[in-house]
């Protein structure tokens, strides 16, 4: 059944829209809408409503094409095991606050339903599926007593004229009227004109439901067997009692895999025709091998890590999560990071220099060799202290290593003279 819309005096079909692109976007001028990334109002003339494809395309559907279920699992159980910290600063760098009472939720246990790991994955997929994000957390003063992550549906918000802005939580059928720092939104892609970014399956939607497509055909084609391997062909008529006699003599004697090669004896003018899969059928998995490039554009995923580069080179791991880091999982681990930072922590201990980061060491470790060679060039240059490089490698501190030191020749050159002694005399 389609969903009716109202545009104008008119009830129109999203399956209508769907069947006339071209008149739907007439319908938006009509209703006076500037279609942009800058006012995406109007934008569900064109995307409301079933695919070309006819494959309706949602938050639950996404999750059925295997190459986008590959592509959003892999950015959010990454995100899930970055271990995510609270920061305090101080004189001589930075250190964990594990004395705040904010540190064990975001660590460890953020509700009595779920570990950490699977609170910053449940975000993840949030961004991923809908493109936005929230976290009910409830307060003691001005205490944080849990974070618990709710499905973008159960949210709505509402900016009035005034400047204010309430989030409405429903729980239980009924709705309950929160401020910012009590649902902890986290915008995902997305533009102006609206506190909520935008949904990749909605944007996508005819890339998805092409590999949802092709998925089903390839599916229905091995499943069904509708395809007949070949045609008996006679000159005479037959009745069904002699067809179905025939097909059932032909075969016993010819189907199955002990049989196959075997010398087929035709009779009465019979001639066998083999079918033989047309070009529709060749370039499947060629469309399907397409459709998951087109799902990995669609979250900036490399395409070798949905397994299908097939050119995949594997002697530097740390570049390769790098440009995985840098390009893929920093936008959302800086969104998710920042209103973090500006709603769980209060003002005053912001300003204190209180603050949440993700730690993205563990993936940028190289092989063992690598980071023996870093770590030595590090501590040649008087960068890093051996309890820091030990600190690194999770090892324990030790007394006494907490000195950073530089090669004699590497001192300033007024300063060699005291080092090394005046040599003018010849002494020396």
């Amino acid at each position: 059944m389609s969903i009716i819309k109202r545009t104008g005096q008119a009830l129109v079909s999203t399956a209508w829209y769907a069947a006339h692109p071209k008149r739907a976007l007439g319908a938006a001028v009509r209703k006076a809408v500037t279609l942009s990334l800058d006012n995406p109002n109007g934008w569900d003339v064109m995307t409301g409503g079933p695919t070309y494809t006819g494959k309706v395309v949602n938050e639950e559907t996404i999750l059925q094409v295997i190459a986008a279920w590959s592509a959003i699992r892999l950015i959010s159980e990454t995100i899930g095991t970055l271990p995510l910290h609270l920061y305090r600063e101080m004189e001589t760098g930075r250190e964990k606050a594990k004395d705040h009472k904010l540190y064990r939720l975001l660590h460890t246990q953020p509700n009595q339903y779920m570990t950490s790991v699977e609170w910053r994955e449940a975000m993840a997929v949030g961004l991923c599926v809908w493109g936005q994000s929230y976290n009910y957390a409830p307060r003691l003063g001005d205490r944080v007593t849990g974070i618990i992550p709710v499905a973008k549906p159960q949210v709505r918000y509402e900016l009035k004229d005034s400047g204010e802005l309430i989030y409405y939580l429903t729980r239980n059928g009924k709705e309950e009227p929160l401020t910012r720092e009590q649902i902890v939104p986290i915008k995902g892609f997305g533009g102006p004109g609206s506190l909520e970014g935008y949904p990749p399956y909605k944007y996508g939607r005819n890339a998805v439901a092409i590999s949802a497509a092709a998925e089903e055909y390839a599916a229905r084609f091995f499943g069904n067997g509708a395809r007949p391997s070949g045609f008996l062909m006679i000159d005479k008529v037959l009745d069904p009692e002699q067809r179905k006699q025939l097909r059932v003599a032909f075969e016993m004697i010819h189907s199955g895999l002990e049989n196959s090669h075997k010398l087929a004896i035709l009779e009465a003018g019979m001639k066998y025709q083999q079918v033989t899969a047309n070009n529709t059928d060749a370039q499947l998995n060629e469309t399907q091998k397409r459709q998951v490039a087109e799902i990995a554009r669609l979250y900036r995923v490399p395409l070798d890590m949905l397994m299908e580069g097939g050119n995949a080179t594997y002697n530097n791991s740390e570049q390769y999560n790098k440009h995985f880091l840098e390009f893929t999982l920093r936008p959302y681990l800086v969104r998710i990071e920042q209103a973090l930072n500006t709603t769980l922590l209060t003002r005053q201990e912001q300003e204190k220099g209180y603050f949440i980061e993700f730690d993205v060491r563990g993936l940028l470790r190289g092989d063992s060799k690598a980071r023996a060679e870093y770590y030595k060039n590090m501590r040649f240059i008087g960068a890093m202290s051996i309890n820091e490089v030990r600190q690194a490698e999770n090892l324990p501190r030790r007394e006494g290593a907490d000195d950073l030191h530089v090669p004699l020749n590497m001192a300033p050159s007024d300063q060699l003279r005291e080092i090394l002694g005046d040599s003018s005399d010849g002494k020396n």
